[in-house]
């Protein structure tokens, strides 16, 4: 594991407690490995493999059946024995596969941890099955990390332990807004966020105007590049406009219109189907793979 496999930034070391650094490389080590972990370049020691190393947290098994000593996920060299590691982070069948590197990635991975890609949208929602290609939206669970389609998701309100003491203290709620499948939804016990209802003035856009002129939605000229539907600048990376698709679509969910009039309603029908038809170009212009 390279890269955070939340948002893809690359992970690197840092040197703690004195420790000294590869001469190849560059690379912090610590006295008491035998080769370089991220190079392999041999120390010329001969120290005994441990768990531990300050600094470091060493938790899983070397690979090679000679080595009885542990690696830490970023090390691609065993720093006892220098043997290659590889990170295996699935082994469920069925798991996404990286575009850019062919590592095999965890489901609930937003981007590959070895070479810092966005991982793949599943071909189906992880908690109904429907295919997401056909779904009018979809979204990774905050709680979960897996992707669900628009049916299978919503907004909930979670009050944690540390949130009730500072409630019990202020006397106003503390609380966290989460976007959460239905499965984590019963399993945290969470309350999903009600819409307000809306003011007199906005239940009456059933009603005929009085006079003869548009309404003022109806007026106002819609974008008409989808990077402008999507509202982010020509040329922004495809995972940045991702980011901002979802963030928007979930906007227009039925569940979140449901208490609206009508014409508010058939107005989010139709930006619902703006959104997607200018994230699906734009997933097109970026070429295969996306």
């Amino acid at each position: 594991m390279q890269c955070c496999p939340d948002c893809g930034i690359g992970m690197e070391w840092e040197a703690e407690h004195g420790n000294p650094a590869c001469d190849a490389c560059g690379a912090p080590s610590h006295a008491a490995f035998n080769f370089c972990w991220d190079c392999g370049a041999s120390f010329e020691e001969d120290n005994e493999a441990g768990d531990t190393a300050e600094g470091y947290a060493l938790d899983f098994d070397c690979h090679s059946r000679k080595c009885q000593g542990r690696v830490a996920w970023l090390m691609p060299y065993c720093p006892w024995c220098a043997s290659a590691q590889r990170w295996q982070p699935s082994d469920e069948t069925d798991a996404p596969v990286c575009v850019g590197c062919e590592a095999k990635l965890e489901p609930s991975w937003a981007f590959c941890a070895a070479c810092g890609e966005e991982a793949p949208l599943p071909e189906d929602c992880f908690t109904c099955g429907a295919p997401l290609e056909q779904a009018d939206c979809a979204a990774r669970c905050e709680h979960c990390r897996r992707m669900v389609c628009g049916e299978c998701f919503g907004d909930y309100t979670l009050l944690e332990p540390s949130a009730r003491q500072r409630e019990a203290k202020s006397g106003s709620p503390g609380v966290r807004e989460l976007l959460l499948c239905s499965p984590c939804a019963e399993e945290l016990g969470v309350s999903p966020i009600r819409e307000e209802e809306p003011p007199a003035s906005e239940t009456q856009e059933d009603e005929a105007p009085e006079n003869d002129e548009e309404p003022v939605a109806a007026r106002t000229a819609p974008p008409s590049s989808p990077w402008e539907v999507l509202g982010v600048a020509p040329g922004t990376p495809l995972a940045e406009v991702k980011r901002a698709y979802l963030a928007l679509i979930t906007q227009y969910h039925p569940d979140k219109v449901a208490q609206l009039g009508s014409k508010l309603q058939a107005l989010a029908a139709e930006e619902t189907r703006r959104l997607n038809q200018a994230w699906s170009e734009l997933r097109q212009r970026s070429g295969p793979g996306h």
